[in-house]
């Protein structure tokens, strides 16, 4: 049988066969990108560290006593199934970790598209030219930042903001979604309590949109409540120490440590996230777009969290930037370029030139590669400690060593915040005391920890702080370093090697 096309039919045809087949390529290239960044830049520290304390707990060790982690335990637990995989097929857990990322973000990027197909009003959306440039939000703009605490929460969150983009425009979501939502937000707020900010900004602005303020008892937002009470109770029943260990230092040490709000501001974060923003505001008074104001909503929350930690460092950025750049697209998406082209040029043009700054500004983390490659030369499998406050003189190194660590954190932290504190005039009144026992505890752990495991190689930070002068000053510490003898030093971080090992391997 033959089948006759008129011309539209044809030309039709031919535009979707062109606008999938571009699609395709430029998800293809994205994919490559992230693959390729993956390669290029070293792991990323904190998820160094929280591999390591996995380990630690699955070896038996218990969170918040036997490891010292400041963070909720889902902080820890989220990557103990990369550790379980990577053990199960004999491979190192940081492949595993950039698989499951992929993973999560194809599962959660199809849970969005599902919602959206449902959606009448939003059909600006379905364009699968969108896809590539969503994609590159999640894999390709958080470079070193990749598989941190904050770019799972923003994936997981992700099918919430899309629920809430559906009924802004008096539209309802399937069962499922609603459950996929609950969940997803819940877990966003598991991973750090200021993320309610966030939540609540775009649940608000939902409702003011819609003017309903049913949209503030929706039930994928009563599910994201049990899901966070749940969790509450379940820390409290089976990581006590939390409350009871970490939670005292982390009120007295870390919280109390900051950046001003005039430093916050000039970050580089902080400008990519305002041009962005910007973008969407010009954007947005050609054609208000609700679903575009509820994203920009929960970016502004984000936002907020980052201010209200007010510790300037990048990976705490991503999900306040990373949400801005996807209302940007929606904005993008929903604006009428066909009579003013020079206008979709320069925002593109504009939000490529903000995309690669915030890439560069979340490459923006402490290396220690050199340092890495110096204690290599003194054998593989150490049994690394190191005395520092940057949690990045050991981590990733240790790992890529296939070594051992030695200390319960991941850095001698208190210490550092309460000497930062000491300089510059933090301490408020009446806490000195507490400080001094928080530093105290800190030294018992440390002195602890080499006794239970002694090191081959210490790594003692004379670069970010006088760590040298620290252990000189403590009687008990130099004896306990005795033994050790300066095989090495790379730009201030001497690395010591015990005597023993030092003749051995002459």
């Amino acid at each position: 049988m033959t089948i006759l096309l008129d011309t539209s039919t044809q030309r039709t045809g031919a535009l979707r066969l062109s606008r999938g087949a571009a699609a395709l390529l430029a998800l293809v290239a994205v994919a490559v990108a992230a693959l390729a960044l993956r390669r290029v830049l070293p792991a990323n520290n904190d998820v160094s560290w929280l591999l390591t304390a996995g380990e630690q707990v699955l070896a038996g060790k218990t969170l918040y006593a036997g490891v010292i982690e400041t963070n909720p335990p889902i902080a820890v637990l989220a990557y103990i199934p990369a550790i379980l995989i990577a053990r199960a097929a004999g491979i190192a857990a940081e492949p595993v970790v950039d698989a499951l990322m992929a993973l999560a973000m194809i599962v959660s990027l199809g849970c969005v598209a599902l919602m959206l197909r449902r959606s009448d009003r939003l059909r600006h959306l379905h364009d699968p030219l969108l896809l590539a440039p969503t994609l590159a939000v999640l894999a390709v703009l958080p470079t070193q930042e990749f598989g941190q605490r904050e770019h799972i929460a923003l994936i997981a969150g992700l099918p919430f903001f899309a629920a809430l983009m559906l009924r802004v425009n008096g539209e309802e979501p399937a069962r499922w979604q609603i459950v996929a939502a609950g969940v997803g937000a819940g877990v966003m707020l598991a991973f750090k309590p200021h993320f309610i900010l966030a939540f609540a900004g775009a649940v608000i602005a939902a409702a003011l949109l819609r003017r309903s303020w049913r949209l503030l008892a929706v039930a994928e937002n009563c599910i994201a409540g049990v899901v966070v009470l749940g969790y509450a109770a379940v820390v409290a029943l089976v990581f006590p120490e939390f409350f009871t260990v970490v939670l005292p230092i982390a009120r007295d040490v870390y919280v109390p440590v900051g950046r001003s709000l005039p430093y916050m501001i000039a970050t580089m974060g902080a400008v990519c996230w305002l041009g962005v923003m910007l973008v969407i505001l010009l954007l947005q008074h050609a054609r208000r777009d609700r679903a575009v104001m509820v994203l920009a909503a929960g970016s502004l929350g984000f936002a907020a969290a980052f201010f209200v930690q007010h510790k300037g460092w990048p990976y705490q950025s991503y999900p306040m930037i990373a949400l801005a750049f996807l209302a940007a697209i929606a904005a993008m998406a929903s604006f009428r370029f066909e009579a003013r082209r020079w206008v979709g040029a320069s925002v593109a043009a504009a939000l490529l030139v903000l995309f690669v700054s915030a890439m560069a500004w979340f490459t923006d983390t402490f290396n220690a590669q050199p340092l890495q490659a110096a204690l290599a030369r003194h054998g593989e499998r150490p049994v690394l400690l190191a005395i520092s406050g940057e949690p990045g003189i050991g981590h990733p190194a240790v790992r890529v060593l296939h070594g051992t660590w030695v200390s319960r954190e991941a850095s001698l932290w208190v210490t550092a915040h309460a000497e930062y504190m000491k300089r510059h005039g933090l301490i408020a009144p009446g806490k000195a005391d507490a400080l001094a026992r928080h530093m105290a505890q800190e030294r018992a752990w440390l002195i602890e920890d080499i006794r239970r495991q002694p090191p081959t190689l210490v790594v003692v930070d004379n670069m970010g702080g006088r760590w040298g002068e620290w252990i000189a000053a403590d009687p008990e510490l130099s004896a306990l370093l005795q033994p050790y003898a300066k095989a090495d030093s790379v730009g201030g971080v001497d690395i010591l090697i015990r005597r023993a090992a030092a003749v051995t391997a002459r």
